[in-house]
C-alpha cells in the first residue's frame, strides 16, 4: 500500500448527522423489464460500509459500495433478482382516463377534445362548467346532464358527447379540474 495516497474526504457522511449519505444513494439505470404481468426497473443503491463477502475478514479499504434489486411499478414488490418475480402481477395497471370514460382514440371528436387548445372553468360547485374554445367562443357543459350549449351537441347529440363534454369529462378523471361537488379526483 502506498503512502503517497492522499486522505480521501469523507464526502459520504452527513455533518448534521453523522449518518452515512450519498448524492449516489439511488440510481434509475433504465434497465426495465416485463415479466409475468410486472413492470420492473433495476435501482441501484449506494451503501456505507463494504460489501458483505463470504469470508472472515475484508480486504478493501472502500466506505461504501453498490448493490441492486429490482422493483415492480404496478405493485411495488421488490426483489433481489429479476428472476425472482414468478407469480403473476396482482396490482393490473389501472384503467387510463380515455378508457374509463369509454372514449376511442380514434373518435375525431375525442382527438379534437385532447388537441385543441379548450379552456375549462369549474367557477362553482355544482355540474356546470364553461368551456372556452380557439375561436374564443365559451360553452357551458353540464356534466351530469350530458349536455353541452355548442350547435355540435345540439344540432348532431353525439353518442358520446361532443368535444367539450368529453374535455370536461377527461380533465375531471385526470384531476386538472374539480368533481361537481369541488374535491379533486386522482
Amino acid at each position: 500500500m502506498s503512502t503517497n495516497r492522499l486522505p480521501q474526504r469523507d464526502s459520504h457522511r452527513d455533518r448534521s448527522t453523522n449518518e452515512y449519505t450519498s448524492d449516489r444513494d439511488r440510481s434509475y439505470p433504465g434497465d426495465v423489464a416485463r415479466l409475468n404481468g410486472h413492470k420492473l426497473v433495476a435501482i441501484d443503491e449506494w451503501l456505507p460500509g463494504t460489501e458483505p463477502t463470504p469470508y472472515e475478514m475484508d480486504l478493501t479499504d472502500g466506505y461504501e459500495y453498490r448493490t441492486r434489486y429490482w422493483h415492480c411499478r404496478k405493485c411495488s414488490q421488490e426483489r433481489n433478482h429479476r428472476d425472482e418475480f414468478t407469480t403473476p402481477c396482482d396490482n393490473p395497471q389501472p384503467a387510463t382516463a380515455l378508457e374509463a370514460g369509454g372514449y376511442s382514440i380514434d373518435d375525431p371528436r375525442t382527438r379534437r377534445a385532447l388537441n385543441e387548445k379548450l379552456d375549462v372553468r369549474f367557477a362553482t360547485v355544482g355540474p356546470v362548467y364553461e368551456v372556452e374554445s380557439e375561436s374564443g367562443a365559451t360553452y357551458e357543459v353540464d356534466i351530469e346532464a350530458a349536455t353541452c350549449t355548442c350547435l355540435d351537441f345540439e344540432q348532431r347529440q353525439p353518442d358520446d358527447g361532443c368535444k367539450h363534454l368529453r374535455r370536461v369529462d377527461l380533465e375531471i378523471r385526470t384531476g386538472l379540474v374539480p368533481a361537481p361537488d369541488g374535491t379533486f379526483s386522482r
